[in-house]
C-alpha cells in the first residue's frame, strides 16, 4: 500500500499523523510511506529521522494526497 502522511494544517496542531517508528514497521512491511517536508517538526521528527526508516519526503501536501492510496492524520 502507499501511504501519505501529510503536515496537519489545523491551527496550534503541531501532533503527526506517524511517528517515524510507525514508518519503519510500513517499510518493514514492504509498504511505501510518503511524508510531506517538515511533518514531524512540531513533534520533534526531522525529515531526515523519516528518511532515514525509509520514508520519501514529498515537499507539498498535493503531492502526499495525489500518490498516496492512504492517508493518515491526526483526529482531535
Amino acid at each position: 500500500m502507499i501511504i501519505g502522511i501529510p503536515k496537519e494544517i489545523k491551527n496550534n496542531e503541531n501532533r503527526v499523523g506517524m511517528t517515524p517508528a510507525g514508518v519503519f514497521a510500513l517499510k518493514k512491511n514492504n509498504h511505501i510511506v510518503y511524508v510531506q517536508s517538515t511533518a514531524g517538526e512540531g513533534s520533534g521528527f526531522s525529515d531526515k529521522d523519516y528518511t532515514d526508516v525509509g520514508a520519501i519526503i514529498l515537499p507539498t501536501i498535493e503531492e502526499v494526497y495525489a500518490e498516496s492510496e492512504m492517508i493518515v492524520k491526526v483526529k482531535e
